[in-house]
């Protein structure tokens, strides 16, 4: 189905509200317009939830097939921590000379 929108001075539209509804997107939600190589563009939700959701899962089966244990959040800690650290002696260090 094809729909139409007029395009405001200011290069703003209106998406129809069939096709708000069926995205299911509300007010103050973000969309990404995807522009291809035919001038086509593809208006879709900007769903960070779902994509942090599937990383993680990504990430949980890398570190199983690999035998890696993850840090806990004590460890993960402390290597921030120390890293920091670290950072801020290198950086002293340097502009001491």
């Amino acid at each position: 189905m094809i729909y139409s929108t007029t395009m405001t001075r200011k290069g703003q539209v209106t998406i129809p509200v069939s096709i708000r509804r069926s995205m299911r997107i509300k007010p103050g939600e973000s969309i990404n317009f995807k522009v291809e190589r035919n001038n086509k563009i593809t208006i879709e939700k900007n769903d960070w939830k779902s994509r942090l959701e599937e990383l993680h899962k990504e990430t949980a089966a890398h570190l199983k097939q690999h035998n890696i244990k993850p840090l806990s959040d004590e460890e993960l800690d402390n290597a921030i921590n120390e890293a920091g650290e670290n950072g801020a002696t290198e950086h002293y260090l340097k502009s001491s000379r």
